[in-house]
């Protein structure tokens, strides 16, 4: 693995924000979970991307899809359980079709900045697969890998919660961090660092 890591994420509109932040914390406050909380909230669009490439390499790759790409709604179908991982599940438009535009959005991130990533056949990070990608934000995830005990309780008390969110947003922010930890092949997110690079606006929709 490479020393750094690499994520270019879809943030929400600031009042989902708030409650991803909140929910995190109480899950790292009453059951020691600690791995979404360790993120800023966020989709991932493509995530855990090894690079040795620079900050200036990821901006210069990703400024011209970013800087002509226009912002699309995004449905917010409230706490899912996705495998072990609780999340709020933005995978689906409200009338249950896939979100085409935010599979495309990742699809293209991907493709940009192909040329600067750095895959081992053998690390557990690996390409983005269009095919299996489902957008969320994480409420609580790695954790739960090794708590199996946690994951019904966990669900049901985060769904006990009552929680303002927006269940409609305009998904218009993209933001690129690195990431850095100590050790990629072992519990990652206890240690883990992030810095914000870099953000974009999309355009507003034609018409809007």
């Amino acid at each position: 693995m490479t020393e750094y890591t690499w994520g270019v994420y879809l943030r929400p509109d600031p009042v989902t924000c708030k409650a991803i932040a909140d929910l995190t914390e109480l899950c790292k406050r009453q059951f020691g979970i600690v791995s979404a909380a360790a993120f800023a909230p966020h989709a991932t669009l493509v995530g855990a991307v090894p690079s040795n490439a620079s900050a200036d390499d990821f901006i210069g790759a990703l400024d011209p899809l970013l800087s002509t790409t226009s912002a699309f709604p995004v449905y917010n179908a409230g706490i899912a359980r996705m495998r072990v991982t609780i999340i709020y599940d933005i995978d689906k438009l409200e009338s249950g079709e896939k979100n085409e535009p935010l599979v495309q959005l990742a699809t293209d991130i991907a493709t940009a900045i192909a040329p600067i990533t750095a895959y081992e056949p053998d690390d557990w990070t690996k390409p983005l697969d269009p095919a299996t990608f489902h957008a969320h934000f994480s409420l609580a995830s790695h954790d739960l890998n090794t708590r199996k005990d946690l994951r019904e309780e966990v669900e049901d008390f985060l769904r006990a919660i009552p929680m303002d969110y927006a269940s409609h947003f305009m998904a218009d922010t993209v933001t690129l961090f690195r990431f850095h930890s100590a050790d990629w092949n072992a519990e990652w997110w206890h240690d883990l660092t992030w810095e914000h690079v870099r953000s974009w606006k999309l355009r507003s929709p034609v018409g809007a």
